[in-house]
């Protein structure tokens, strides 16, 4: 293989060879120094994407680096490889047996711009079977991504493509056999790291509302089904929503809004979209989900103080949802927790976490004593129990259950070691402790050993607590109205856990 292009003198003195050849090829030939280069990212497909699909395809150069190796054998051997380079001789490497071989061509019939009536053509040929995948002879500085998107595209259109490159170019000195100690090999090793690290920051890129504005905003120049071409179905319904509405309408979140905007409204259109949103409703259904979020930002202060672009989305994801109960939680998870003062946070990160915390199951254990050793009796209790949490279930849309109280199906099991179980994997604790029954007492102890969140009630009528639990707080309820005493004192005591200990903020009336 030949690569052929210019040699000059880049900038501050670098020397490049510059030329075009195909991308497939750049990339066989060349490898990435992962010492101090980012790995590539696995699972990314959208430079391949890029590549094989989109209609307007340009990027700058490819730009490498090559090392040539050279031996001085005799004292009179002063010359170096890049001199003779310059000095339009012919060379290749006398150490490495496999490197390329250099040609230089004088073409004395172009001036080139600093009015030299000569301009070097140089042709760097590679020894084919020298190439091996822990063997190549050039290394990349910049767009190493893009080569490995390339190297495993099958694409037609990406094995055709041709794609500018920058070599540079430096040397190694060796002296009988060793490296010689020359500032030139420490340099230009030195300069490669510099160059990446100059490429990668020095430069000032365009924002992302920047490059969607240049063709979002120009339906003239791209019309919509060039713009669905380009960016994708959801930037239509961003270019829909930005002709419905300025951003400077929500006075709450305009803040957030205009400086991304467009950049926002993509990012949620993707994913509403992708999660089955009808297309046909949808820009209206964001616009009417923006006021009710723009008065929520407007009536907390907390809020509207806060500018982070994440956090505007999950909020508006939540709503489109028509969840409110759902949407009512995370705001008040949001406060509860002081999520509000993140100034960064991705919505995909934060609707994750919270998901989670709305999805968990909280479980909860009574125990109580068997009375009269009436089954009815404790039947009854059960379904108190039982509707009570179901109530808080269904009211705030949070999953919270209860195991069943003394009344185990099925096999045969070991009741002790059952109830210790289940104490071990409850998160709120219920004790009777009416007539202080001994095994209430001990199951009680036990939950608070393990830091169980505890709420301890009595029959009005029973015997009062004794030993340290008279000490405690206890809720009282009447045996003949069920009902209206116990089932009132549960709803209302494991709302409050649910406030203060979960992070599942939802209102206290009950």
């Amino acid at each position: 293989m030949i690569l052929r292009g210019i040699l000059d003198n880049s900038l501050n003195g670098q020397l490049c060879l510059r030329g075009f050849a195909p991308i497939k090829e750049l990339a066989r030939i060349s490898k990435a120094d992962y010492t101090y280069q980012r790995n590539p990212i696995e699972g990314r497909t959208d430079i391949q994407d890029f590549l094989e699909t989109q209609s307007y395809l340009f990027f700058p150069e490819v730009i490498l680096s090559y090392k040539i190796k050279h031996e001085f054998k005799k004292v009179t051997d002063t010359e170096t490889p890049i001199q003779k380079i310059l000095s339009s001789k012919n060379y290749k490497s006398n150490v490495d047996k496999t490197a390329l071989k250099i040609k230089t061509v004088d073409y004395k019939n172009f001036i080139d711009v600093r009015g030299s009536a000569k301009v070097t053509i140089l042709e760097l040929s590679i020894d084919e079977s020298s190439i091996t995948e822990e063997n190549k002879p050039l290394h990349r500085i910049d767009g190493n991504h893009r080569l490995i998107a390339a190297s495993k595209s099958d694409s037609p259109k990406v094995s055709s493509m041709v794609a500018p490159f920058c070599i540079l170019l430096g040397q190694e000195f060796y002296e009988k056999g060793q490296v010689k100690e020359n500032l030139d090999t420490t340099n230009f090793d030195k300069a490669t790291k510099v160059f990446f690290h100059n490429i990668n920051t020095k430069t000032i890129p365009l924002t992302s509302e920047q490059n969607l504005k240049v063709i979002i905003d120009d339906s003239k120049i791209f019309p919509d089904n060039e713009l669905e071409e380009i960016m994708g179905f959801y930037a239509l319904k961003t270019r829909e929503l930005i002709k419905k509405v300025n951003p400077e309408y929500f006075s709450g979140i305009s803040h957030i809004l205009s400086k991304e905007y467009r950049n926002y409204y993509n990012e949620i259109f993707k994913r509403l979209l992708e999660n089955g949103e009808n297309q046909d409703t949808i820009v209206e259904k964001v616009f009417e989900s923006l006021k009710e979020i723009d008065l929520l930002y407007n009536g907390d202060d907390h809020l509207k103080a806060n500018s982070c672009f994440g956090l505007l989305s999950a909020f508006l994801y939540y709503h489109v949802q028509d969840n409110k109960a759902k949407l009512e939680l995370f705001k008040k998870w949001i406060v509860a927790n002081h999520i509000y003062k993140i100034e960064e946070i991705t919505a995909k990160t934060i609707i994750e976490i919270f998901d989670k915390v709305a999805a968990k199951e909280i479980k909860v254990f009574v125990a109580m004593p068997f009375f009269d050793n009436d089954s009815e009796v404790v039947e009854e209790f059960n379904n108190v129990y039982k509707n009570s949490i179901e109530d808080i279930a269904t009211k705030y849309s949070i999953k919270i259950s209860l195991y069943s109280i003394m009344q185990n199906k099925g096999a045969t099991q070991d009741q002790i070691q059952d109830i210790i179980n289940k104490i071990q994997c409850c998160d709120i604790f219920i004790g009777d402790i009416s007539d202080n029954n001994a095994n209430v007492l001990y199951e009680t102890g036990w939950a608070r050993a393990l830091s169980k969140q505890v709420v301890l009630v009595r029959e009005q009528t029973s015997e009062k607590p004794k030993s340290d639990y008279v000490n405690d707080t206890y809720h009282t309820y009447k045996k003949v109205a069920l009902s209206q005493t116990l089932g009132k004192t549960v709803k209302e005591n494991v709302v409050e856990i649910l406030n203060k200990n979960f992070g599942l903020i939802i209102e206290a009336d009950v």
